[in-house]
């Protein structure tokens, strides 16, 4: 199993110093201690999460402070952007980083960031995945045509040329077995998430995929699935499970749009609004204990190891360490050398 680290939720107001010292130091411990990958999100116009509108340009950044971590895109949502630029700007990074870069895409799901491309929304998941076979052609250097500010069709090439010829592509992925069996089909890796599935149903949506990729000519073997899961370790489970209680709650709260766009994109009005205090603080509170226990590595060391096996057994091959989804920078800081613990003793 490989451990890599993510990042999705953090804010100006919860980080002290400069807002992007948390990733590069996480990323520094991850570099030297041998995680295989650290992931940054494309999020727009939310106090929490907002601070990572272009991972393409964090991941820049974090290219000249460390040697060997895979920089993976956790994700770009592609219905957003000119599958050219994403060519472009990852292109760049790839050269920067000696090669290192992985791209996970997705459709997106949230109405409002779609105010770039609102025509986009309708048709978001066609939309990623022909930006996807673009992506792909322009990195092997390929050309593709467009009009030009003349009127007429022009043949493209973006540079610098890739050092990887190849870019590791992922789907991200929910709970739905058709973005599984795409993802197989289309020979990608898959980043998803427990959040609306449990691991038994993941499970067989893995077999799905590994399925796709036999029948496609992919050895079902070579895919990569990754799973991000949130992520607190310390030396003792009882008090480490209450100290992450009140940041993931508060993180739950905070978030409301992050639910009710994922809602709004199945096609339900379900609203955390509808809830009375007191019983939003009762629903909160029966979320985190199901995510402590079952759905995240929160906990000692002894305590997460199960959640570790349990999730090899259902066919990952990494999990992404969600940090930042509440605890305080100094002590998510302190709690890597657990995860690194964890990690090394797997």
């Amino acid at each position: 199993m490989e451990f890599g680290i993510m990042f999705f939720a953090s804010s100006e107001d919860s980080l002290s110093g400069n807002i992007y010292d948390l990733v590069k130091k996480c990323a520094i411990y991850g570099d030297e201690n041998n995680f295989s990958s650290i992931w940054v999100p494309e999020r727009h116009f939310t106090e929490f999460g907002g601070i990572f509108n272009n991972p393409a340009i964090l991941q820049a950044a974090v290219a000249s402070i460390t040697k060997r971590i895979r920089l993976n895109s956790g994700s770009i949502v592609m219905a957003l952007h000119d599958p050219i630029r994403v060519a472009e700007e990852w292109a760049m990074v790839d050269n920067l980083s000696n090669g290192r870069v992985g791209l996970s895409v997705a459709s997106g799901w949230n109405p409002d960031d779609f105010v770039f491309f609102p025509q986009k929304y309708k048709n978001k998941h066609a939309v990623m995945y022909e930006g996807i076979s673009k992506v792909k052609k322009l990195w092997r250097g390929e050309p593709i045509e467009r009009l030009s500010g003349n009127g007429k069709k022009t043949a493209i090439k973006i540079y610098p040329s890739t050092i990887q010829k190849e870019v590791p592509f992922y789907i991200t992925v929910s709970g739905n077995p058709e973005g599984f069996k795409n993802a197989g089909k289309l020979g990608l890796n898959i980043l998803t998430s427990v959040l609306d599935q449990t691991l038994e149903e993941l499970s067989e949506k893995i077999n799905l995929y590994r399925q796709a990729r036999r029948e496609n000519g992919f050895d079902p073997k070579t895919g990569k699935v990754t799973l991000m899961l949130h992520t607190f370790i310390g030396s003792d489970d009882k008090i480490i499970k209450e100290e992450a209680r009140e940041p993931y709650c508060n993180f739950l709260k905070r978030n409301k749009k992050l639910f009710e766009g994922m809602a709004y994109n199945r096609e339900s009005n379900f609203s955390l609004d509808s809830l009375s205090e007191e019983d939003l603080d009762e629903f909160l509170d029966f979320l985190y204990e199901r995510f402590a226990n079952s759905k995240g590595l929160i906990g000692s060391k002894e305590s997460c190891m199960a959640m570790v096996r349990n999730t090899e057994e259902a066919g990952v091959d990494e999990i992404a360490c969600l940090l930042d989804f509440g605890p305080p920078s100094n002590r998510i800081l302190e709690n890597l050398k657990y995860i690194n613990e964890l990690k090394n003793s797997y």
